[in-house]
């Protein structure tokens, strides 16, 4: 029982290292939980931080790869694959009116200002 115990454990404790080892070709392939993923970016060396994508790539899988019970990995938490339109914000009109009204402004403050000096 001891020895089931010892070969299951590590299992059991699997954790950050794990996910570090499946980010090294730059994915994640399998679930792991919030905890396992958190610890991965804790135990990322600095060069990993400062000159490659693994947290990036770890901190994705944050969205995709989180194991949730009974739903399959990563079940309707993955982006699109076509983008998606923006129709928010400002139109080009407004834009260049606002560029306009600017102008005429700026122009009428340089000209009063031109006036009174000579004036």
């Amino acid at each position: 029982m001891l020895l089931a115990l010892l070969v299951t454990a590590p299992a059991a404790f699997a954790g950050g290292r794990d996910v570090l080892a499946d980010a090294k070709d730059n994915r994640v392939d399998a679930c792991y939980t919030r905890a396992e993923l958190n610890e991965a970016l804790r135990l990322a060396r600095s060069d990993q931080r400062l000159y490659g994508v693994l947290v990036e790539v770890i901190q994705e899988a944050q969205i995709s790869n989180v194991k949730v019970k009974g739903q399959p990995c990563g079940n309707g938490r993955r982006v699109p694959s076509e983008a998606i339109d923006d129709t928010g914000g400002a139109s080009p009109a407004l834009w260049g009116g606002l560029l306009v009204g600017v102008g005429l402004v700026g122009t009428g403050a340089g000209l009063l200002a031109r006036r009174r000096r000579d004036g």
